[in-house]
């Protein structure tokens, strides 16, 4: 008798080893309520990584976007890229800026074509300009006509005489032309300034492509994350009012077991979750506007994504490879590599201002007036000149020193910005590179929990029916299925968000 009271208690746990009652309850609601806020917190991260200028626009395109709306476009992410290239405001003003940049190239290589100019003059004077040849006396020495005659110096007195130099209507044309033989290095320096000049607003556009591409990708991508986790919310929502209405029919004719308390906190769990999915929703719209903006698109439209899951693709990379690939194409260094060559050139534009120039210069002058005395006989109106002209500089007041100093100066800060932006991208390299790692890592696990999550509620729901487990069992099992499962959307948008921004990095590169 004793023996089997004893096999009987075998299976029982001591009260110290098994929760109490209220312990489990308040484990309950601790997980409910972790569960809750963390599919708040994950809502709030779609949006997260938008600037605060595109926030602002978002903002006012959701507040306006109820107001008028256009036909909704499907696009998928590649022609997300290719309108938002075109379109987007940022490519188009570093654009222009190349433009500008390539104006200033072959501004400095107009130097080395001659230098031509035209001019003519037309005037009319209030009278003719003239020449008073004022009177004066000369003596007309003697035997000036021959022997005797005159026989003695004899005085002339010559009165003042009014001469006309031209007419006063005056018709003056002239071309001129100069060529600078030798400039000290200046010309050649100021080309080389151009040029890479012109680099660096490449170089800029270029960034500001891979930033429109990266923008593109994180905000399509978090767009088809946010569907996802609409669609989660909603069918837990779905899964957690039909557990609602099993809960209220097993406890108004069930055997007991459910009670009212449990009712009242599966519907507080069920409007938890209705906020939640509202708040999703109204991310995934922020998320599509912010997304419209950067591709430069009209407030008004809509655009609907061709993708509906977050895609996978695992990648085996090698860090040493990545920093090279980064060195060589990152667009930040390509752009302080063509400032150092400007800087170069500006120690020889400053290095100039102590050497010689040479120049050869002709012009041809032609006068049209009616006059052909004076001034303006026909040998006067018609001329050309031809000539060289060197220009020696002496003494500056040490400008010329200060200036090659700070040319020199500006060529060291640029060198160790280069060294330190270099340490920057192969940091930034490593931590995206760590980033891919993780969540590659991180893929694997979060999948096999989505996985048994998803077993785990279908088999307590089940059970629940036939009133074999706890409602609270029930709720947390639907729950923690919320959880991995956005958990594993979110493992998904972080993996391609990182590759994304390897790409950023790597100027491009990484995808080739």
């Amino acid at each position: 008798m004793s023996s089997t009271r004893c096999a009987s208690l075998e299976g029982v746990s001591k009260p110290e080893e098994r929760p109490s009652g209220i312990e489990r309850e308040q484990k309950m609601r601790k997980t409910e309520l972790i569960v809750v806020l963390w599919l708040t917190l994950l809502s709030a991260s779609i949006a997260s990584g938008q600037s605060g200028e595109v926030s602002a626009r978002i903002a006012t395109q959701s507040s306006a976007s109820s107001q008028a709306k256009s036909a909704t476009v499907r696009y998928d992410l590649a022609q997300c890229i290719d309108y938002a290239l075109k379109n987007n405001n940022g490519s188009k003003i570093s654009r222009d800026s190349v433009e500008m940049a390539l104006a200033i190239q072959k501004q400095a290589a107009s130097s080395w074509w001659p230098q031509a100019s035209g001019s003519l003059l037309g005037s009319r004077m209030d009278e003719d300009p003239n020449f008073v040849f004022p009177a004066m006396s000369i003596s007309l020495p003697a035997n000036s006509f021959g022997p005797g005659f005159p026989p003695v110096p004899v005085p002339i007195n010559v009165p003042a005489q009014d001469i006309r130099l031209m007419n006063r209507d005056n018709l003056m044309g002239s071309v001129n032309v100069m060529f600078p033989v030798y400039t000290g290095g200046l010309r050649g320096s100021r080309i080389k300034q151009a040029k890479s000049g012109l680099e660096v607003a490449k170089e800029e556009n270029r960034q500001t492509d891979l930033e429109v591409v990266y923008d593109v990708k994180r905000l399509y991508y978090a767009g088809v994350m946010a569907g996802q986790l609409v669609q989660i919310g909603t069918d837990s929502l779905a899964r957690m009012e039909a557990t609602l209405n099993l809960t209220e029919q097993l406890y108004k004719t069930g055997s007991g077991k459910v009670k009212k308390t449990d009712y009242l906190r599966t519907k507080s769990i069920v409007e938890s979750l209705r906020t939640v999915v509202a708040d999703l929703e109204n991310k995934k719209q922020m998320t599509q506007a912010a997304l419209i903006t950067v591709m430069g698109m009209d407030w008004n439209r809509e655009v609907e994504l061709a993708d509906t899951e977050v895609p996978y693709a695992p990648r085996d990379i090698d860090p040493a490879r990545l920093v090279e690939m980064a060195y060589k194409s990152n667009p930040q260094i390509a752009k302080v590599q063509a400032a150092v060559r400007a800087a170069e050139a500006g120690i020889g534009v400053a290095r100039s201002g102590h050497i010689p120039k040479v120049g050869v210069f002709a012009n041809a002058q032609r006068i049209w007036n009616s006059y052909d005395a004076g001034i303006v006989t026909p040998q006067n109106k018609e001329s050309w000149t031809i000539g060289f002209g060197v220009d020696i500089p002496i003494f500056q007041g040490f400008r010329v020193i200060n200036e090659e100093r700070e040319a020199r100066a500006n060529l060291q800060k640029l060198q160790n910005q280069l060294a330190l932006l270099r340490q920057g991208v192969a940091l930034q390299v490593k931590n995206s590179y760590q980033d891919v790692l993780k969540t590659q890592q991180q893929q694997a696990s979060a999948r096999e929990a989505f996985q048994a999550a998803m077993e785990n509620r279908d088999l307590n729901v089940r059970a629940y029916q036939e009133e074999l487990v706890e409602t609270r069992d029930v709720i947390e099992a639907q729950l923690m299925e919320a959880l991995f499962s956005g958990q594993y959307q979110h493992v998904l948008y972080d993996h391609i968000e990182s590759l994304a921004k390897l790409d950023l990095v790597l100027g491009g590169t990484a995808s080739k």
